[in-house]
């Protein structure tokens, strides 16, 4: 757009100067010939069928054999695992600690308006 711009106004300069020196006799000078413009790079289609059998082997290389190794640690499938987590869900909690009301319902109240909770969750065996 610039050089569009700008090649309008030279052309402009030029039409002046070669009317100024019509009056003085001389030959109108030649206007510059515009740059050509750039080929565009050509595009191909699709890459080649070796690049992609290269990336895929690449990409097949980085994965893990087996993928949901990772899944084995957060379902804790060992036995031992799994008895450690009911023995701690089966304990009862100390009523003054965060769990303390953990088995005992407050509604909809939390923070100091779930106070009177900790009485009745103490008296009822819900906390010790």
């Amino acid at each position: 757009m610039l050089a569009a711009w700008l090649a309008a106004s030279l052309s402009l300069q030029a039409g002046s100067c070669a009317a100024q020196s019509a009056g003085n006799g001389a030959a109108p000078p030649a206007p510059a010939p515009a740059p050509a413009p750039a080929p565009a790079p050509a595009r191909s289609a699709l890459p080649d069928r070796a690049v992609i059998d290269a990336v895929v082997r690449q990409i097949a290389a980085e994965r893990p054999a087996n993928p949901r190794l990772h899944e084995a640690d957060t379902l804790r499938a060992n036995q031992y695992d799994k008895f450690t987590r009911q023995v701690d869900e089966a304990t009862v909690p100390d009523c003054l600690h965060a769990d303390g009301l953990k088995r005992q319902p407050t509604f909809f109240l939390t923070g100091l308006l779930a106070l009177p909770f900790v009485a009745v969750a103490k008296l009822r065996g819900k906390c010790q």
